[in-house]
């Protein structure tokens, strides 16, 4: 038979508890108490309980005799029949109230808490294990879920099965001692409140009791389960790869492509700069429409009226300079065409609406909503967001469409459109309802291609407008446009050209994921505002900056001043990341494509991060 040494020790091998397993001996009357055990009564000067001598056993390392005269629990004292239970025990009015809801449910509570004979035993006699002089009737060990978990895998090595236990949250030294004791088996204990609340047992600890004759087979049912693989501490499986934040795994990354093991794309830059991250540099893209189809020896209104001559243009555009967003882009009129109004084209530049179809304001109720796959020029735009999407060149992809305020002031005409806003400012807002429900018509069909939506808003610079037109007859619209596709979990893109800043804490406030902006367009140098440094500034991060080299240089300009505005674009915003080096508006039509290799190198050397961020 096992001694309570070598018991101690195995369990410490095993499981480990964090305090002292706890040797339990009820003692007949006459059966001697041991000299050099503590009795509350005598030696403390105070009444004491079962789980509190228990707790002290378990943490001081002491030996306690608890007789009927050391008890103050009444639970207690009926459990291990130290005194007959008394009528208003029965009847279940300890319990009312507290536990039960009714006398008679405590009455039931009351009932099946296991008890010793009153007057079968007279002392409760503990004593940390591998301390006890006596041969314990239970051993009780405090521990943690996994080692109460160890104890039962032990207890069911030989015998396997499960393993029975009940609990009532209540009189746990019922548990521990008498049931133990009177079945024969190990119980899974639950500490009750009073376990807690006097025996100091922690929200964490549970206890497993063991009866004395099974304690050689639980130790044996340690080392079997421990041999078998099963162990405490619990062995945790760690032949696996970690999944780190995305920031970790990005420096990862940039070392894996600065050693030649992995080439970053074009869109990996991109990405990196919407997490406010860094690649190895600053992506780059020159705003380019009518520039690839000039480049291809299309005409303008080639480019735009002729979706595969265009898809053609845009990826020999892209594979001659290798910008980081490739964009399905071809001209700002094509919506206001959708409803009715007439295009003119030029050899030179941007198509632009000849004839506006609402100079008579009563023919806003004759407007008819266009169809993005049957009106006008709109389901070629569609072939074309579908044909680059297909084609798949490793860059941010995305599409640029018109937004509502643009939209409504082509249809209109813009100097009516600017004299409506003092004269009459209700139609303004029923066109830019009837405008609103198309962008979201025509950007629903857009993003089903799988590209990315931006809708440009020239018309909205304040350099036409002011801040307040803004905010009464275009923000609300540009807020629920935002809102409509950040519910199908689309971000938007917006472009104004010319002055925008007074207006950037409202363009972020619209929720736009991305601004792109132009240059300030104010002639008074002591007035100019460099609108990135403005951006920077008002955003903090709260939204991607795209800008701004100037656009207009790129038709005639020196490799100086391109390199210049390169530079004072990345000293400005790079170091901040949230940020994409572009131009100003979209470059030229006739732009000398040597320019735009300038800048695609200039963004390159002078946009590198181990530059940018020495």
């Amino acid at each position: 038979m096992i001694d309570a040494k070598t018991a101690d020790t195995e369990l410490g091998t095993y499981i480990r508890p964090q305090t002292f397993p706890v040797a339990i001996r009820m003692l007949k009357p006459g059966e001697e108490i041991p000299e050099r055990a503590k009795r509350p009564a005598r030696d403390f000067k105070k009444l004491s309980m079962s789980c509190q001598v228990i707790d002290m056993a378990r943490r001081y390392g002491w030996t306690i005799a608890l007789t009927r005269e050391d008890h103050i629990c009444s639970l207690g004292i009926i459990a291990i029949g130290f005194d007959k239970p008394l009528p208003i025990y029965n009847v279940g009015t300890l319990c009312e109230g507290m536990y039960t809801e009714t006398k008679e449910a405590g009455q039931r509570s009351e009932a099946a808490i296991d008890k010793l004979t009153p007057g079968e035993y007279s002392c409760l006699l503990v004593a940390p294990l591998d301390r006890a002089t006596f041969e314990p009737h239970v051993v009780c060990v405090y521990a943690n879920p996994a080692q109460v978990m160890r104890l039962t895998q032990a207890a069911l090595w030989k015998r396997g099965g499960r393993l029975a236990s009940s609990f009532e949250g209540r009189a746990v030294c019922a548990d521990s001692i008498v049931t133990t004791m009177q079945t024969g088996e190990p119980q899974v204990i639950l500490p009750c409140s009073g376990d807690r609340i006097f025996g100091q047992t922690q929200d964490h600890e549970m206890a497993f009791s063991i009866p004395w004759a099974r304690m050689e087979e639980i130790i044996e049912g340690l080392r079997g389960t421990h041999n078998g693989g099963i162990r405490y501490p619990i062995t945790q499986f760690m032949e696996y790869e970690a999944k780190l934040p995305p920031r970790y795994m990005e420096v990862n990354r940039l070392w894996d492509a600065e050693k030649g093991k992995l080439a970053l794309t074009n869109r990996d830059r991109v990405v990196a700069a919407y997490k406010r991250s860094f690649a190895d540099r600053v992506p780059v893209y020159p705003i380019v429409a009518s520039f690839a189809g000039t480049l291809d020896g299309q005409s303008i209104e080639e480019y735009c009226t002729n979706p595969t001559k265009a898809i053609k243009a845009i990826m020999n555009y892209y594979e001659r300079y290798q910008p980081d967003v490739v964009l399905a882009y071809n001209d700002l009129a094509k919506e206001a065409e959708a409803f009715g109004c007439g295009v003119k084209y030029s050899d030179y530049v941007v198509p632009s609406i000849e004839t506006h179809l609402l100079e008579d304001k009563a023919s806003l109720a004759k407007l008819q909503m266009p169809d993005p796959y049957k009106t006008a020029r709109l389901p070629g735009f569609l072939e074309q967001c579908e044909a680059l999407v297909k084609a798949a060149p490793p860059a941010a992809t995305g599409a640029v469409a018109v937004g509502p305020w643009t939209i409504a002031m082509l249809l209109r005409n813009p100097e009516m459109m600017l004299l409506d806003t003092f004269e009459d400012p209700q139609f303004i807002h029923d066109l830019m309802r009837v405008t609103t429900d198309f962008c979201k018509i025509w950007g629903d069909a857009i993003v089903k291609t799988r590209i990315g939506l931006s809708f440009s808003e020239p018309t909205a610079s304040i350099s036409l407008i002011s801040p307040d037109n803004y905010r009464e007859f275009i923000a609300p619209y540009h807020k629920e446009l935002v809102e409509y596709f950040k519910a199908k979990k689309v971000g938007v893109t917006t472009h104004i050209c010319g002055t925008t800043y007074p207006i950037f804490e409202d363009l972020i406030g619209c929720g736009f994921t991305t601004v792109s902006f132009d240059l300030d367009q104010q002639s008074d140098p002591a007035l100019h505002v460099d609108q990135l440094e403005r951006f920077m500034q008002v955003a903090k991060g709260r939204a991607v900056a795209i800008g701004n080299v100037d656009a207009t240089k790129f038709e005639k300009a020196t490799r100086g001043e391109i390199e210049s505005e390169v530079r004072r674009c990345i000293e400005t915003a790079a170091r901040h990341s949230g940020f994409i080096l572009s131009t100003s508006c979209e470059i030229p039509p006739r732009s000398n494509p040597e320019i735009v290799k300038w800048f695609m190198d200039a963004a390159h050397d002078y946009g590198r991060y181990d530059r940018v961020l020495a």
